[in-house]
């Protein structure tokens, strides 16, 4: 019943053997959120319309339901500002003295073939999946999206604020572009880019053809799928283009912006000092470099020699990415333009809300010298 436990063995053959390690009258509790994908068929669920109808069919020879089933909450602290959240569903069942007459029992609890894995690509290849692909584009653009707009609502907020026009604006790692859109309501021309061709492609297509269409996975182990929508116009979509673009090797032309921001972009680089560094060559005096972040540095990103801070040496507090990235941009003209905020966002894993990644970012704004 532990979160993960059962999708990361061989679900299916794990559920078709359970009755050999019970005595009749035994009690077996499964705790799954419906994450893993079905690898073969089993008799009586080939029209299963959810993940426990699933587990049900494969059980149903060997166990008779217990008690009525029930949904667990839990949540693990990945740092201090990210948690993977979800909510078990729990069923429970006794184990049948003899397998129930009627069912075909090869059928029901012998499985065939190679269990999928479950895990996701590391680094930056996992942008690329279907899967996350999906994810983002719920996070972009699904009914229950709300970051990407927060991001650009508050760099069009502590623009005005700045004084600073409202000309030129360039987002760098800006995934399949939600926020770009937001900010070229306000902005003369945005243009945004990100290293997953995938997404560029994606933003791309909303402007060319005016709507993107996707299905977001409600129950992976059913497959279980929702169909969604997003309408360029509905979106108000103003002046941006989007492009491919490595954050630490931009192209020449991109120069002159009166905004440069990054959201959930620097804990993923390899070298963020240098992106820092580079925004800086490419603001206009007085423009304003927004970073968005919950500081999740990974070694599969970032080098550890890298990161902006956010880690500790034993006992001994070192420095936040906060005081980090207040003691490079400071000692490259820039200032504080605004305290820094905390935006939370959600990303779900699954459209059934049973798994899902919260997290709080920390948005900091500074404005370079020289207006």
């Amino acid at each position: 019943a532990q979160p993960g436990a059962l999708g990361n063995s061989d679900p299916l053959g794990t559920l078709a053997a359970a009755h050999k390690l019970l005595k009749p009258g035994g009690l077996l509790i499964i705790g799954t959120q419906y994450e893993w994908p079905r690898s073969a068929e089993v008799a009586g669920a080939s029209a299963a319309i959810s993940g426990g109808e699933v587990v049900a069919a494969a059980l149903r020879s060997w166990f008779k339901p217990a008690a009525d089933s029930a949904d667990l909450a839990y949540a693990k602290m990945e740092t201090s500002r990210k948690l993977e959240c979800g909510l078990q569903h729990l069923t429970f069942w006794e184990r049948r003295d003899a397998p129930e007459p009627g069912m075909d029992v090869a059928a029901s609890s012998t499985v065939a073939g190679t269990p999928e894995s479950t895990l996701p690509a590391s680094g930056q290849a996992m942008y690329d999946e279907d899967v996350t692909v999906g994810q983002y584009l719920d996070f972009h653009y699904g009914p229950k999206s709300q970051y990407p707009k927060a991001c650009a609502e508050f760099c069009i907020a502590a623009a005005r604020e700045a004084g600073v026009p409202m000309g030129r604006a360039l987002e760098v790692g800006g995934g399949p572009g939600r926020a770009a859109i937001e900010l070229s309501r306000a902005f003369e021309h945005v243009d945004s880019g990100d290293y997953s061709r995938s997404f560029v492609e994606l933003g791309q297509q909303l402007v060319r053809e005016g709507e993107l269409r996707w299905r977001s996975v409600a129950d992976r182990t059913s497959g279980k799928e929702v169909e969604r929508t997003a309408c360029a116009r509905d979106l108000h979509v103003g002046n941006v283009t989007f492009s491919h673009m490595d954050a630490q090797a931009l192209p020449r032309e991109l120069t002159g912006y009166d905004l440069i921001c990054g959201f959930n972009l620097i804990d993923r680089l390899p070298r963020p000092r240098d992106f820092l560094l580079e925004a800086r060559s490419r603001l206009n005096p007085g423009g304003l470099l927004v970073i968005s972040s919950p500081y999740t540095w990974l070694e599969d990103f970032t080098a550890k020699e890298y990161w902006i801070g956010g880690f500790k040496y034993g006992d001994n507090d070192g420095p936040t990415t906060y005081e980090g990235l207040q003691e490079l941009l400071v000692s490259q003209g820039f200032v504080e333009a605004r305290k820094p905020e905390d935006v939370c966002f959600r990303i779900d894993e699954l459209d059934n809300g049973r798994k899902s990644q919260q997290t709080r970012a920390q948005m900091t704004f500074w404005q370079l010298a020289g207006r």
